[in-house]
């Protein structure tokens, strides 16, 4: 993270910059495309520091990827730079780490249900409305606190604003409209070992964006992945919950530089590749072995609501780590639930 002041120094430039541009008459050229996208920023009512945008189009995504990737998350900030700044300003991206939980499952009807929990120490969540030109509409959510570093800095005004379109390459979960549901989750131990191959590159955030626009299923998310090098983002371990509307869900595993894929409904803060419980530290296989005998008891047939109740079991209410954000995705209304700070009583839904 750059030092707050330098920051400070680089956006009141970039005031100056546009400012200047506004002047000259140029400004609703120069960012057409940023200003359409700030005009859908706005906070969701009667939820404290918890935003909402979207997007007709992937911002450069597309871009992004042919340009390789990135292996870093200041790699993507400097694409972004680019993109959302036209370079007047630094765009800073990272990710910290979640302590989550993630439950998959199907309904008396056949039909996808699926879960998630993101616990962490202060977060601003904003949800992420996209509809590429050529790819899946998705609805995923960013910490605002991964682009600035505070979780005091809400997307208010128009500088913060701005910063607020590099959430759509920092997603900490989503759900596409073909019933895809990703969710990233910290691994406490190790840490993702370096690869570097002749593949373009892919950050853990960067990644899940690749498979809410491109992927339709499991199948399709592995094979995606295996086109590239999967690197940490936030200097720390990552797994990602991968599931579908068939209801195949998977794990996928990244071990001494390679690429596993374990089957699984449930799913927290170890890698099951290891077979070590443990390795996550005790909430974390407390959590893990609760899912699981929800799963096994229902014998992997739960509603939404039940999903729901399983998540508010597992949330974290208090100490440091605190639950910031619920989900519940149901593909038979093709409804994503969402429940902030553990207050599972009020939900903010979604339809595609």
């Amino acid at each position: 993270m750059k030092k707050k002041s330098g920051k400070k120094w680089k956006i009141a430039l970039f005031v100056v910059v546009l400012a200047l541009t506004v002047m000259a008459g140029g400004a609703g050229v120069m960012f057409r495309e940023e200003l359409t996208i700030v005009k859908s920023v706005c906070p969701i009512a009667g939820k404290e520091n918890v935003y909402y945008m979207e997007l007709d189009n992937d911002y450069h995504f597309e871009e992004f990827l042919e340009n390789g990737g990135a292996s870093s998350d200041g790699e993507v900030s400097a694409f972004l730079t680019n993109c959302i700044s036209k370079g007047f300003y630094q765009v800073d991206v990272t990710n910290e780490g979640p302590s989550c939980s993630v439950v998959s499952a199907l309904d008396d009807k056949n039909g996808h249900v699926w879960g998630r929990n993101f616990d962490w120490d202060g977060s601003v969540p904003i949800i992420v409305k996209c509809v590429p030109k050529d790819g899946y509409a998705s609805i995923s959510t960013c910490d605002f606190k991964n682009i600035t570093g505070s979780a005091e800095t809400l997307p208010d005004d128009f500088i913060n604003k701005m910063l607020a379109i590099a959430a759509l390459y920092v997603p900490m979960d989503g759900i596409n409209e073909a019933g895809l549901c990703v969710a990233d989750l910290e691994v406490n131990e190790g840490g993702m070992k370096a690869v570097d191959t002749e593949k373009p590159d892919l950050t853990i955030t960067t990644a899940i964006r690749l498979l809410l626009n491109r992927a339709a299923t499991v199948e399709e998310a592995v094979e995606l992945l295996g086109q590239y090098d999967i690197h940490a983002s936030g200097g720390i371990s990552h797994h990602l919950a991968i599931s579908d509307a068939s209801g195949a869900s998977v794990s996928i595993e990244f071990v001494d530089g390679e690429m596993i894929v374990v089957d699984t409904n449930c799913l927290t803060n170890f890698n099951l590749a290891n077979g070590d419980t443990a390795a996550g530290g005790e909430s974390a296989r407390e959590r893990y072995e609760l899912l699981c005998s929800v799963y096994e008891e229902k014998k992997g047939i739960l509603t939404g609501g039940e999903i729901k109740t399983a998540l508010s079991r597992v949330s974290k209410t208090e100490g440091a780590w605190k639950t910031q954000w619920s989900i519940v995705y149901s593909e038979d209304t093709q409804t994503v639930d969402y429940y902030f700070n553990g207050k599972y009583e009020e939900p903010i839904s979604f339809l595609f």
